[in-house]
């Protein structure tokens, strides 16, 4: 859902640059397509929240737990106050202090998500363990890399920040349909196509 709504948006947006504009410049104040934008994600929060609620319920394990409980903190905490509330402010405004609380807060969801991937390595050893530590690798990389180059906003040049934002947030979307798998298996006490 969050992947067609920046594509969409970005679509829509005319002279944004899916390359090197940020996802969150989609939904920033002053942009054209921040009502669908904050749509798509108020949407995708919505269903994160479901799915924190549902690891909870069916963890079996402490690690499980918390991967749900964090879910269900980002929602609280950063889900949908980054975008709305706090979203930043389009190229060329003056920045104010959304803007601040936007990177603050872009910075706690970040943390909450290394967090649970962190979580999720322990929780399911094997092949998962070295996909979500591979992951986080990839999130915590290109997230840097993405920071890096958004520090050009005020000049208008940040190259390849929308890339390296797209790579760490489709690597993270990813990572969520394959722990989705992992804790629907282990619920249904499927392991390696055999129950449990």
């Amino acid at each position: 859902m969050y992947i067609a709504g920046d594509v969409l948006s970005a679509l829509l947006y005319d002279g944004y640059s899916y390359t090197d504009q940020a996802i969150s410049e989609l939904s920033a104040f002053g942009s054209p397509v921040r009502p669908l934008m904050v749509t798509v994600i108020a949407i995708h929060n919505v269903l994160l929240l479901a799915f924190g609620i549902g690891v909870l319920r069916v963890s079996r394990s402490r690690s499980v737990w918390w991967i749900g409980a964090l879910q269900i903190a980002e929602f609280v905490l950063v889900g949908i106050a980054t975008h709305t509330f706090w979203a930043m402010s389009s190229r060329g405004r003056a920045p104010g202090f959304n803007d601040t609380m936007h990177i603050a807060l872009s910075g706690v969801f970040s943390l909450l998500v290394v967090t649970m991937m962190i979580f999720s390595a322990v929780a399911f050893p094997g092949w998962f363990r070295r996909y979500a530590l591979a992951t986080t690798v990839v999130v915590v990389g290109f997230g840097i890399a993405s920071s890096l180059a958004m520090r050009g906003l005020e000049r208008n040049d940040t190259p390849c920040a929308g890339g390296f934002e797209r790579i760490n947030a489709y690597a993270y979307f990813a990572w969520l349909v394959v722990l989705a798998v992992m804790v629907t298996r282990r619920a249904s006490g499927i392991r390696d196509g055999r129950f449990e």
